[in-house]
């Protein structure tokens, strides 16, 4: 059976001060130890969430110029396809004036042959006729 007596209040006071000498000497630095590396991993985690946040906005920068780039681009191709016709659309313009130059050219050309020719035929339809008026006659005019 227990009794209880003096001893018991020493067991008592003896519990206490070893309690109190671990928590000084054993649980106290484990805490500290533990809270450390807890500290240490808080940060660590902190870094890597900063990190992984300059990453996205480096990638989503990124994303951001090649986007840019390409409507760039395509407004680029754009002002030179306009740029293209409105050149076609000028050297059209001139092979068609030239074009036309030439056809007037060509077509005084076929009129003065024409009237060379009718002057030229004239005076031989002339002579023919002529000629003809004597044959059917039978004299001379």
């Amino acid at each position: 059976m227990i009794n209880i007596n003096v001893t018991l209040l020493i067991q008592m006071g003896n519990f206490l001060v070893l309690l109190f000498l671990m928590n000084l000497v054993l649980y106290r630095p484990i805490r500290r130890i533990v809270a450390q590396r807890k500290q240490f991993v808080d940060e660590r985690q902190a870094e890597i969430e900063r990190m992984d946040a300059d990453v996205k906005a480096s990638i989503e920068s990124f994303n951001q110029k090649i986007q840019d780039a390409r409507r760039l681009g395509r407004e680029k191709i754009q002002e030179l396809k306009a740029a293209a016709y409105e050149q076609e659309k000028e050297l059209t313009q001139k092979a068609v004036e030239q074009a036309g130059k030439q056809l007037q050219e060509m077509r005084a050309q076929i009129q003065e042959e024409i009237r060379g020719a009718r002057d030229q035929l004239s005076g031989q339809v002339k002579a023919f006729s002529v000629e003809l008026a004597q044959k059917i006659l039978g004299r001379s005019l």
